[in-house]
C-alpha cells in the first residue's frame, strides 16, 4: 500500500510539473513551402532590418530535416530574428536542432538582452566539428558533430538570474544571465535570438547551417509589461500670453513593469535661417589618434554620432547645415547621412536613413555643406558618413579619448554597433556638424518625461503649453512621441494643437475677482461685487459650467471636471473679467 501511494504521489507530482510548463511558441517549418522565406511565411519571425522576403530572410529547405520534411536554411546574407518580447522575469527553455555541413564555413547564433544592441551570448560552430560559447568575456568549448543533427538547449531563469547552455546533450556552461557576451555588465532581460549567417572563420565569411524543431517553453510565467495611452490628440485654445495644461494617462495592463519616455517634436513650416551664430556639434577632443578598419574585402561602413532631444532644446528651429569628417585616405565616393530617431529602449542608436548627399572625400578633413539644410525639430539628431572601405584600409578616425553612448556608432553592412570596444579602441569618432539659424522658443513641456510603470498601474502625464507672443487666431502644432519597452506597442504618437482665441470678448471694465482654492480639487469659491453670471471654459474653448447668480460669493463644483486648466469668466454689474484656475 505504501509503495502504491508513493507511486501515485510521484505520478501526481510529475503530472503537475508537466502541466506547469507551457509551450509559448514552436515551429518545425513543415507547414511552409520549400524555397519560401520564413518571415514572409510566419510573422512571428522577422529579420534584422525588419524586411521579410529579402536576402536577410532565411529559406525553408527540404535538403535536410530533423523532423521531415523541412528545416530552416541559413546562409549568405540571412539574418533571422525571433523576438521574445523583452522578458525580465520568468523561467524559459529554448530548444532546437542544429545541422552543420562539413562543406561549409560553420555556423553561429546569438541571444540578446536588448534587441539588436546588447548580446547575452554568441555561439560558434566549426565545419570540422565542435564549437565554443562566448559569454562573460570568456570562451567555453564543446563537442558536436558535422553532417548530423544534434540538439541545443538554452535555459534561462530570470527570477534567479541564471542561464545554461547544453549542446548535444552535454552541459557546456552555467552563468549569471545578466552577463553580456564580452563582459559581466549586462541586463537581466531576454529580448531575442538571432540566427545569423556568421561563422568562426572571419567576420565577413558566411556560415551555412540548418535549424529545425524550434520550441520556446515557459517553465514559470514571465511578467511582461504592456503600454497604452488614452489620448489620441490634445487640443488647447486660450488667450495670448497664458499658460495651460492638460493631462493624459499612460497605463500598463501587463504583468511586468514597462519603461517609457516622451519626446516632443515641433512642426515648423517656415524656419528662420537668420544666423544667431554657428554652433559646432562634436564629441572628439583632438586630431585622430588612431584609425580602425575591417578585413575581408570591400565593406560598406556607416559611422555616426548622435545628440538626444534633451541636449537640443535650445537649437529647435535651427538647421544642421554642414557635416565634417576626417577621412583616412581619399576615396572615389562617399555620402554624408542623417538618420531618423529610434525608440532607444528597443533599438538604441541611429534609425533609418532620412537624408544623404554624395561627395568625393579627400584624405584628411572633409567639410560638406548640405544642399538641403536639415531642420532640428526636437527629435534626437543622428548624422554621419557612409563609404565602402577597400580591403586592408583603415579609415575610421578615433581621437584617443573615452567615448560615450552617443559619440561612436558604426554599422557594418546591416548591423549597428556602439563603440569599438574590441581592441581597446573605445574612443570618439572624429566627426561633427555645424548648426545655425534662429531658434524657436519651445512652447510645450511634458512631465514626467520618463520613468517606469509597474504592472497594473498608470502614470499621469501633464502637458503644459503657453501662448506667449502668439496673436489671436494663430495656431501651432507639435507631436508627442510616447516610447515604451513594450515591443508590441513601442511608440504611440499624440498630435498637439495650440491656438489662440479670446474667451472674454464681452469684457468691459475689469472687476476685482478672487478665486480660491487654486489649484482646486472639489470646488472653487468665487468672490466679487454683485456676481451676475459665472461661465467656466476648458482649454478647447468649450463651456463646461454656466449659471446665473445675484450674490457676492458663489461656489462652483469641480468634481466632474477633468484635471487641467480652466478659464473662469465672471460677469458682475460693473464689468467682466476672466481668471484661470487649475483643477486636480
Amino acid at each position: 500500500m505504501k509503495k502504491s501511494l508513493l507511486f501515485f504521489l510521484l505520478m501526481f507530482a510529475a503530472t503537475s510539473f508537466m502541466f506547469a510548463q507551457t509551450v509559448v511558441f514552436s515551429d518545425n517549418f513543415d507547414s511552409y513551402t520549400a524555397g519560401s522565406h520564413l518571415a514572409q511565411s510566419n510573422s512571428a519571425w522577422t529579420t534584422w532590418s525588419s524586411a521579410p522576403g529579402t536576402a536577410e530572410d532565411g529559406v525553408i529547405s527540404s535538403a535536410q530535416a530533423a523532423s521531415a520534411p523541412n528545416s530552416l536554411y541559413i546562409s549568405g546574407s540571412n539574418d533571422q530574428l525571433y523576438p521574445f518580447g523583452n522578458y525580465t522575469t520568468g523561467h524559459y527553455t529554448l530548444t532546437f536542432n542544429y545541422y552543420i555541413p562539413s562543406s561549409g564555413n560553420g555556423g553561429y547564433f546569438n541571444i540578446q538582452h536588448v534587441l539588436k544592441s546588447q548580446w547575452a551570448l554568441e555561439c560558434y560552430f566549426h565545419s570540422a566539428g565542435g564549437g565554443y560559447l562566448s559569454v562573460g568575456g570568456s570562451e567555453y568549448n564543446f563537442a558536436c558533430p558535422t553532417n548530423a543533427w544534434f540538439s541545443i538547449e538554452f535555459d534561462v531563469d530570470m527570477d534567479n538570474d541564471q542561464a545554461s547552455l547544453t549542446v548535444n546533450d552535454v552541459l557546456v556552461h552555467t552563468w549569471p544571465f545578466h552577463y553580456q557576451q564580452a563582459n559581466t555588465n549586462g541586463t537581466n532581460q531576454l529580448a531575442g535570438i538571432n540566427f545569423y549567417a556568421g561563422s568562426p572563420v572571419s567576420s565577413t565569411t558566411s556560415g551555412t547551417y540548418y535549424v529545425d524543431d524550434f520550441v520556446v517553453t515557459e517553465v514559470s510565467a514571465a511578467q511582461v509589461g504592456q503600454f497604452t495611452v488614452d489620448a489620441e490628440n490634445l487640443t488647447f485654445s486660450l488667450n495670448p500670453n497664458l499658460t495651460a495644461n492638460q493631462s493624459f494617462t499612460m497605463s500598463n495592463p501587463g504583468t511586468g513593469s514597462t519603461d517609457y519616455y516622451v519626446v516632443a517634436t515641433y512642426d515648423i513650416p517656415n524656419p528662420n535661417p537668420a544666423s544667431t551664430g554657428v554652433v559646432d556639434q562634436h564629441y572628439y577632443q583632438d586630431e585622430p589618434y588612431t584609425f580602425v578598419g575591417w578585413n575581408g574585402g570591400a565593406t560598406d561602413v556607416d559611422l555616426a554620432i548622435g545628440y538626444p532631444s534633451a541636449a537640443l532644446q535650445q537649437h529647435i528651429g535651427k538647421t544642421l547645415n554642414e557635416i565634417y569628417f576626417f577621412m583616412g585616405q581619399a576615396l572615389p565616393t562617399a555620402k554624408v547621412r542623417i538618420y531618423g530617431m529610434n525608440n532607444s529602449l528597443l533599438h538604441p542608436g541611429p534609425g533609418a536613413v532620412i537624408y544623404e548627399q554624395t561627395f568625393t572625400p579627400d584624405s584628411g578633413w572633409n567639410h560638406i555643406q548640405l544642399t538641403t539644410p536639415f531642420l532640428i525639430d526636437g527629435s534626437d539628431l543622428w548624422f554621419g558618413v557612409w563609404f565602402t572601405q577597400p580591403e586592408g584600409a583603415y579609415l575610421a578616425p578615433l581621437d584617443g579619448v573615452p567615448a560615450n553612448d552617443y559619440s561612436c556608432w558604426y554599422k557594418i553592412n546591416t548591423t549597428w554597433y556602439n563603440r569599438f570596444t574590441s581592441g581597446s579602441y573605445d574612443y570618439n569618432l572624429c566627426l561633427g556638424g555645424k548648426i545655425d539659424g534662429t531658434p524657436i522658443t519651445p512652447w510645450m513641456t511634458v512631465a514626467p518625461a520618463n520613468g517606469s510603470i509597474n504592472a497594473g498601474a498608470n502614470v499621469t502625464e501633464t502637458v503644459t503649453v503657453n501662448t506667449n507672443g502668439m496673436a489671436v487666431g494663430e495656431t501651432k502644432t507639435a507631436k508627442l512621441h510616447c516610447f515604451s519597452s513594450d515591443i508590441e506597442n513601442s511608440e504611440v504618437l499624440v498630435p498637439v494643437t495650440l491656438s489662440t482665441t479670446d474667451v472674454s470678448v464681452n469684457e468691459h471694465n475689469q472687476i476685482e475677482v478672487k478665486i480660491y482654492p487654486n489649484p482646486a480639487t472639489n470646488f472653487v469659491q468665487v468672490s466679487s461685487d454683485e456676481i451676475q453670471r459665472v461661465e467656466v471654459y476648458n482649454m478647447m474653448g468649450q463651456i463646461v459650467f454656466e449659471q446665473n447668480y445675484n450674490d457676492s460669493q458663489v461656489t462652483i463644483p469641480t468634481t466632474g471636471m477633468a484635471p487641467g486648466t480652466y478659464a473662469v469668466k465672471v460677469t458682475a454689474t460693473n464689468g467682466t473679467t476672466t481668471k484661470q484656475v487649475i483643477v486636480r
